[in-house]
């Protein structure tokens, strides 16, 4: 039996631009290994609390992507969720191992999909964003 899903709430906040040139240079790949368009660039959503990528329960839903699968510079960690309050968007949690263990911000998670997130739903710094997890 599944366990029930969690859902994370957070904030929009501008981030530095930086997915909008890996989802580009490898978005052949990205698709491929999601299953799914994916749009060149990431929304940030600050949660309440910290994200720990490496918590017990998320590991069999994670979807590991090695750089050699792609051919980029860093491992990646994906996890499919669906943004509850957009639609019911389908959408993944998506980092570098590097920053999943190091990053000095880390109750600000990144979301891709297969949509650019704010120009689809209006979204703006602030507004709120709710994220389902299923099945941990």
């Amino acid at each position: 039996m599944e366990a029930p899903p969690t859902v994370l709430l957070g904030r929009v906040q501008s981030g530095k631009g930086d997915a909008a040139r890996w989802l580009s240079r490898f978005n052949k790949a990205y698709a491929r290994k999601t299953g799914m368009a994916v749009f060149p660039g990431s929304l940030n959503v600050a949660l309440d609390r910290a994200f720990d990528w490496f918590a017990p329960g998320l590991q069999r839903r994670i979807v590991p992507f090695a750089r050699a699968e792609y051919g980029g510079e860093r491992d990646i960690l994906l996890l499919p969720c669906t943004l509850l309050n957009l639609r019911a968007q389908p959408a993944f949690l998506w980092t570098t191992t590097t920053a999943a263990k190091g990053r000095e911000d880390p109750w600000v998670v990144e979301i891709i999909a297969p949509v650019g997130l704010r120009a689809t739903f209006g979204l703006k710094d602030g507004d709120e964003v709710a994220i389902e997890l299923r099945g941990f």
